[in-house]
């Protein structure tokens, strides 16, 4: 198998994949040649297209010129959609190169920044590679011309290969265009290059996803799945447009991502499963009661970063009075003061964090049930 080893230069990433398995012939797979024998002929027609772009764009890259390297592989997709006959029109092939096309065009249209062009460029590099498992897995060992994929509809593993397909689309994204940091927990997401193009890219293929369960014969088992995915494309949609659906963009980052994050992770459950792990949940944090001296500061971690809608805190004074603000992120969130034993106090957070700060304003305090009401 014949390996290209592609330095991008796009914020230090350097990607090694297969490109295209083989070297096939221009004589043999002509771009201009309508008269193809197989799907497979067909699908290493347009891979060959797509394969001489991604070479050319390889040595413009590693040249450092990303807006000629963009501008190849961005032509390369639009060559690749020339000529498809009908009788291939509804291979995931040519499905893959359109939706390509249409994102490229999405994403060319976003504010600029520094980094778009060197993002742009290097999820067109990895979209390639994408439509490439897309030909090999599904439509080659799977499609016939005039049946489609029909015939194996209940067949197990093209089941588990066209929701792969599926998900794909959104984890390629997620994969090129955010980090996470968290030692391996699930952390607080950082966009690579503009967080508008990482939204407008997350936008267009969590709602392709929605589409391609909704068409398939697997529908009703990913139902939940495809709500999921519609409304955080609605909501990704609405945060584009108008930009006063979240507080900042720190936590329509956080959310929006996250709850695309979420849906992956939970695609493969049955509607009902997925129900119950998507509800607000609420779990106390606290193993035990903690004193909060006066004049102190005590720090309660999670065991994750997550997403805080509000505390329920349980505290009381000892001996006299107290008073403490609880502190997230480094934002006073709520100030609670505390006359001997009384009810519980709510503080809402609305803010992604692994940990609580209780710092103490004066007299001693008993907190003693600290709930975290997440969603």
């Amino acid at each position: 198998m014949k390996k290209l080893i592609v330095s991008l230069g796009v914020l230090g990433t350097v990607l090694t994949s297969p490109v295209i398995a083989q070297d096939y012939s221009e004589s043999y797979y002509s771009t201009t040649n309508e008269n193809y024998d197989s799907v497979a002929t067909f699908c290493r027609d347009r891979l060959q297209v797509l394969r001489n772009a991604y070479r050319r764009a390889e040595l413009e890259s590693q040249l450092g010129n990303h807006t000629k390297s963009s501008t190849i592989l961005e032509k390369g997709l639009r060559d690749a959609a020339l000529k498809i006959r009908p009788a291939y029109q509804a291979t995931l092939t040519s499905k893959a190169i359109s939706r390509g096309i249409t994102l490229v065009n999405k994403l060319k249209a976003t504010e600029e920044s520094k980094q778009k062009v060197r993002t742009i460029n290097n999820f067109l590099f990895n979209y390639y590679l994408f439509i490439e498992k897309v030909s090999e897995r599904l439509d080659i060992p799977y499609y016939q011309s005039g049946r489609g994929y029909s015939m194996y509809n209940s067949n197990i593993q093209f089941e588990k290969a066209f929701v792969n397909f599926a998900q794909e689309q959104v984890q390629m994204v997620l994969k090129t265009m955010t980090s996470t940091d968290g030692n391996g927990r699930q952390g607080i997401i950082y966009p690579i290059g503009s967080p508008n193009l990482l939204l407008t890219a997350l936008q267009i293929t969590t709602r392709f996803m929605a589409q391609d369960l909704s068409e398939s014969v697997f529908a009703t088992r990913y139902a939940c799945t495809i709500e999921g995915l519609t409304q955080v494309s609605a909501d990704i949609s609405d945060y584009l447009k108008y930009k006063n659906t979240y507080a900042d963009e720190y936590i329509a980052i956080q959310d929006l991502v996250g709850r695309a994050k979420g849906i992956l992770g939970n695609n493969s459950r049955y509607c009902s499963d997925y129900s119950e792990s998507s509800q607000t949940q609420t779990s106390d944090v606290l193993r035990g009661s903690i004193t909060l001296y006066s004049g102190t500061t005590k720090q309660v971690r999670l065991n994750e970063s997550r997403y805080i809608k509000k505390l329920i805190i349980s505290s009381e004074g000892v001996r006299n009075d107290a008073i403490f603000d609880v502190v997230v992120n480094g934002d006073v969130k709520g100030t609670i003061y505390v006359p001997g034993r009384d009810p519980s106090y709510f503080v809402t957070v609305e803010d992604y964090a692994d940990s609580i700060e209780f710092v103490s304003r004066g007299g001693t305090a008993i907190i003693s049930k600290i709930l975290v009401v997440a969603q």
